[in-house]
């Protein structure tokens, strides 16, 4: 199928399955991902997942995370912090030990349970972003509190994942020595925002009094896609940076009509691919014998993800019904194991067989979230 029409096809249907899905009651992005189901090879075949797909894709997520961004409240976030980092490392913890000693128990190698351990500890920020904004929560306490601790979350993932290739010789990684990996992957996190944070003041007042239509949605949009390039090359991911750029908009002239801009862009083509191709890297194929793999593993990725940062939101004293939308807010693994999930796959530390159940383990965690996350902000509002 040409690309065109593929890239039609898709964003066609993922319109439609996210309009079904608002129609009985659920939130649109499980439409958007039912829709690459669908079409993909867990459904009818039609379409499977390509370079040009993952590229769409790649720059819908940081579309996502730049809106989820601007949209957030700088001062809510700062107030929050605590709560974030006790939430993080709760929510990362927890899944470590468990998945660990369960790779162990079944009588995996000790690289093997560590990769367990490193990849059901991730958690995307991206899936509980998306309904939090569908339901205007994000400037919430819960929404606050998950923002931060997902991206926090992000980072230790990134991290894990590369102690984890240096300590096992996987990958490039190694040819800097884990020290200085993680020097090159803070110095340019921390020297980019410092110069974003100075510069983008004195530029954007420059870039409004010249006469050229979308100029501005043109750089910002350039921008995004360069520094996540960079990040990806020193090993951080795009989306984080993104989602930190987007804070720095937040107090910026002239931020509405990016944000505007940019939801129109990232909502119409982009935002849709990414959901849609998380559907599309699913197959049943060869997964019956793991069945129930499949179901221990999606148990224990969501009780773990739900029940350490629940615990640590009671801890910092939040109420049930808050720590309950934080402990479901960061059940969903999606991109960011799917990452670390194709790494390892292509790092040859991964099974084939095994790779497969995984991708299902991260979708079902990955629905679970906005299904089981709106009427709990229902609730909320009523």
């Amino acid at each position: 199928m040409m690309t065109s029409l593929l890239l039609a096809t898709l964003l066609l249907s993922a319109l439609l399955l996210s309009w079904v899905a608002e129609r009985i009651g659920l939130p649109a992005v499980v439409g958007q991902i039912g829709a690459g189901l669908v079409l993909g090879p867990a459904g009818f075949a039609f379409i499977n997942s390509t370079i040009t797909i993952d590229h769409w894709a790649e720059i819908g997520v940081i579309l996502l995370m730049f809106l989820a961004g601007i949209e957030s409240d700088l001062s809510l976030l700062k107030a929050h912090l605590k709560k974030s980092i006790a939430v993080a490392l709760a929510g990362v913890v927890t899944p470590f030990i468990i998945f660990y000693v369960f790779g162990v128990l079944l009588h995996y190698s000790h690289e093997q349970a560590l990769l367990w351990a490193v990849l059901f500890s991730a958690t995307s920020v991206s899936i509980t972003a998306q309904v939090l904004t569908e339901y205007r929560q994000l400037k919430s306490d819960a929404g606050s509190t998950i923002l931060g601790a997902a991206v926090i979350d992000d980072l230790l993932a990134v991290m894990m994942w590369t102690i984890f290739q240096a300590s096992f010789g996987i990958g490039g990684q190694q040819k800097f020595g884990l020290g200085l990996t993680l020097f090159f992957m803070l110095a340019y996190l921390v020297g980019l925002l410092l110069f974003l944070a100075f510069f983008l003041p004195k530029l954007l007042p420059v870039l409004a009094r010249i006469s050229q239509p979308g100029l501005i949605l043109t750089v910002v949009f350039a921008l995004l896609l360069f520094t996540a390039h960079f990040a990806e090359a020193v090993g951080l991911s795009g989306a984080i940076v993104a989602f930190l750029i987007g804070l720095l908009f937040t107090k910026l002239p002239g931020k509405e009509g990016i944000e505007h801009g940019m939801i129109l862009v990232g909502n119409v083509v982009f935002i849709p691919v990414f959901f849609a191709n998380i559907g599309l890297k699913v197959s049943w194929a060869g997964q019956l014998g793991h069945l129930w793999l499949i179901v221990l593993l999606t148990v224990l990725a969501i009780w773990t993800k739900w029940a350490g940062p629940y615990l640590a939101a009671r801890l910092m004293h939040m109420t049930k019904h808050s720590a309950n939308v934080v402990g479901v807010g960061m059940v969903s693994r999606g991109e960011m194991a799917l990452v670390i999930a194709n790494l390892a796959l292509s790092a040859k530390v991964l099974e084939d067989s095994l790779y497969g159940a995984f991708v299902l383990v991260i979708l079902l965690t990955t629905v679970f979230t906005p299904i089981v996350l709106k009427p709990l902000l229902k609730g909320k509002n009523n």
